[in-house]
């Protein structure tokens, strides 16, 4: 029985060293170890990617994604060869084929080159991702990564509040984030921080705990409907699991939320939850802060170009001329975005572009069905979180969209491997298969 309860994350959870050979064969360089590092460095560095800027350059996390690819790259030609693609692998490049063709019917060639580019590097993290964590171990690494890059955002907008600096009237986001961003940004890291809180102990548990309380507290500080949407979609993970949890692990939820509690009530104002009391009265007679007004002219430009759309990146400076009314012109915003990922992948790509893109979203659903019940049920609250999200953002050149989308193909794919590993094995009919079934169960 010690070994059925074992931790779903184990790679020991062979008793006949199948498993256990496969893993020393994947075992990294010294450079793949190099570019693993490099690539937790990226990962961690998303959730404030807007906090240092490079003069002439960007921003750090694109001098840190370069240096990925180029130490990853390295590591793929040392290693001699590279692993079959996955189906959403062979979408994302159809995808991204389709938006670099764009370029040729594009109304705004110059920002269609610019996002083709960089459709390209975001293809090459998804690959990294496949490439250098390979086995649930690294995977679990890459999801610290990223809880942990949420400290940075999250304390600063802490900062801003306490020394009373807000991003815009009555709202506060931290890293130079925009404050819906932002929101997503921490609601995308709920479920993983709630998934890592029951998989680990000690000082990595009190971490998780930290960062929930966090993460909620900065969402409700960004004032955010769409965030705030999200979260709730995002804490259904929590009555999803409970019959899986043991009396300890439930005990720490009850802690968790009653910190999270707390800090609602200590630190977020009363202008935070006025502005988030309005969005029944937004859903049902507003426009959403302007934003059905834009939805409107962009459906209105794509019965103009419906089969191959506008191009890549051409929604803001098109849709601003179909606007009776400019919104949001000025220095910093020069064109409104679609504030909808689903519109802009229409608008732009047409229906073939939105058409692989809903086709990745499929392959990425129905992946899920290999995995066991724990984790299959954290990537499912994450991708309607994400769905949720990005419903009122333009999300689809943000890296943590492509981030999660790579680590759910690298999670499928470690699984799959596991279960050929298994079935492999000799007597795994009579001895293996019900440790399959219940090994990824969490940690009592």
């Amino acid at each position: 029985m010690p070994k059925v309860r074992r931790s779903w994350a184990s790679s020991k959870s062979d008793d006949n060293g199948s498993v256990g050979t496969l893993a020393r064969a994947e075992e990294s360089s010294a450079l793949g170890k190099l570019s693993f590092v490099s690539l937790c460095l990226l990962v961690f560095a998303m959730p404030w990617e807007d906090a240092i800027t490079i003069s002439d350059f960007g921003t750090s996390v694109r001098l840190i994604g370069m240096v990925t690819v180029g130490l990853g790259i390295l590591a793929m030609i040392e290693k001699g060869k590279v692993r079959r693609p996955a189906p959403g692998h062979i979408l994302i490049a159809l995808f991204v084929l389709m938006a670099v063709l764009s370029y040729l019917w594009s109304l705004y060639p110059e920002g269609t080159l610019v996002q083709s580019f960089s459709y390209v590097q975001l293809f090459a993290m998804v690959w990294l991702i496949w490439e250098l964590a390979p086995r649930v171990k690294e995977q679990m690494w890459l999801m610290r990564a990223y809880v942990l890059g949420t400290f940075i955002s999250g304390v600063d907008t802490l900062y801003l509040f306490f020394s009373h600096q807000e991003s815009v009237y009555q709202r506060y986001a931290g890293a130079k984030l925009d404050a819906n961003d932002l929101g997503l940004i921490m609601a995308l890291s709920i479920p993983m921080s709630y998934f890592l809180l029951l998989h680990n102990k000690g000082w990595m548990a009190w971490v998780c705990r930290l960062q929930l309380v966090l993460a909620g507290t900065t969402i409700l500080l960004t004032a955010s409907r769409g965030a705030t949407l999200a979260t709730l979609v995002a804490l259904s993970i929590v009555p999803l699991t409970q019959a899986r949890l043991t009396a300890r692990q439930r005990i720490a939820v009850l802690l968790t939320a009653s910190l999270l509690i707390c800090a609602a009530l200590f630190f977020v104002p009363e202008s935070s939850w006025e502005r988030l009391s309005t969005l029944p009265n937004e859903l049902e007679r507003g426009t959403l802060t302007g934003r059905t007004i834009i939805w409107g002219a962009g459906w209105e430009i794509f019965r103009t170009h419906p089969f191959f759309g506008i191009g890549a990146n051409a929604f803001r400076p098109i849709v601003s001329r179909v606007l009776a009314e400019p919104i949001r012109l000025g220095d910093r915003d020069p064109a409104p975005p679609a504030h909808n990922t689903f519109l802009s992948v229409l608008v732009e790509q047409g229906i073939f572009g939105f058409a692989l893109f809903c086709a990745l979203l499929v392959s990425l659903t129905l992946s899920l069905r290999g995995m066991p019940p724990f984790p299959k049920r954290l990537w499912m609250v994450s991708l309607a979180v994400w769905a949720v999200g990005v419903s009122s953002l333009t999300w689809e050149m943000r890296k943590p969209t492509w981030f999660f989308f790579g680590l759910i193909m690298a999670q499928c794919g470690s699984m799959a491997q596991k279960h050929l590993a298994h079935s492999r094995a000799p007597g795994f009919a009579v001895v293996q298969r019900p440790q399959l079934l219940l090994a990824h169960e969490p940690r009592p």
